[in-house]
């Protein structure tokens, strides 16, 4: 087979290598190695401990919250059964939520990898990570939308299902972020107004006089030497406020 090819997934429709476990929902049965389903989910692994010579485990009957769709089973399947589906787009929340009611908990740290590398965080995004427990995606999810004014996170149509702890983080963070651009703004300020002053001094003590002039101690104004050493003493003092690490952003 080609890199180029798409690989074969198994459809488990039928006993093949060793399977020894019927999994049943409403719509269909999947044959799987209770090894495997052990290995991927404690949940069912003392399910199928409870069943003794009974090979065939239902799902709809003993996982009543999972409400799995036609071939949302099969999806799961392939994805930790070799040659094991890639997480995707299409299928990474689905797959994620399936995983959380079943403890899937390897699925589950899969799926919220993929969401941190490829989902530009949303309040939707939000939302989702926080109604199964993703915390890390949680975490990236507050931090973005924190950068938002309350204002604009009250118009989105998700903003009501953020719970009050979510929301009181959200909101922390951004007094965090707010605080300490006040604190940056401060310094700048401070910053340039000993700037200023600097040049005020420049001036008012008659420094940066030419050479013809600085014998005396002092620079004349009608004298565009003079003028042209004060300015250069002006410009390297502006270059040296604008480029003050102090201003930088995050």
């Amino acid at each position: 087979m080609s890199s180029e090819e798409t690989p074969e997934y198994p459809t488990f429709n039928e006993e093949w290598e060793f399977s020894d476990l019927v999994l049943k929902t409403a719509s269909a049965s999947y044959h799987v190695h209770k090894a495997v389903i052990s290995m991927w989910s404690p949940l069912l692994k003392n399910q199928i401990l409870q069943l003794g010579d009974d090979e065939e485990l239902e799902l709809d009957a003993t996982n009543p919250e999972l409400d799995l769709g036609s071939d949302d089973l099969l999806q799961l399947l392939q994805t930790i059964y070799p040659p094991n589906k890639p997480i995707s787009e299409s299928n990474c929340e689905r797959l994620a939520t399936i995983g959380n009611k079943l403890h899937m908990f390897e699925l589950i740290r899969r799926c919220e990898e993929y969401l941190i590398k490829n989902r530009t965080p949303t309040m939707a995004l939000l939302v989702f990570a926080q109604t199964e427990h993703l915390s890390k995606l949680l975490a990236k999810c507050i931090d973005y939308c924190s950068k938002q004014s309350l204002e604009e996170l009250r118009k989105t149509t998700d903003y009501d299902k953020i719970t009050p702890q979510n929301l009181c983080k959200l909101l922390e963070v951004r007094c965090l972020k707010m605080e300490k651009k006040l604190k940056r703004s401060e310094m700048r300020s401070w910053e340039l107004t000993c700037t200023l002053r600097a040049i005020y001094e420049s001036w008012s003590k008659k420094e940066g006089a030419c050479i013809t002039h600085r014998r005396i101690g002092m620079h004349q104004e009608n004298c565009n030497d003079c003028l042209h050493a004060i300015r250069r003493q002006i410009d390297k003092l502006c270059e040296l406020a604008l480029d003050n690490p102090s201003d930088q952003s995050d």
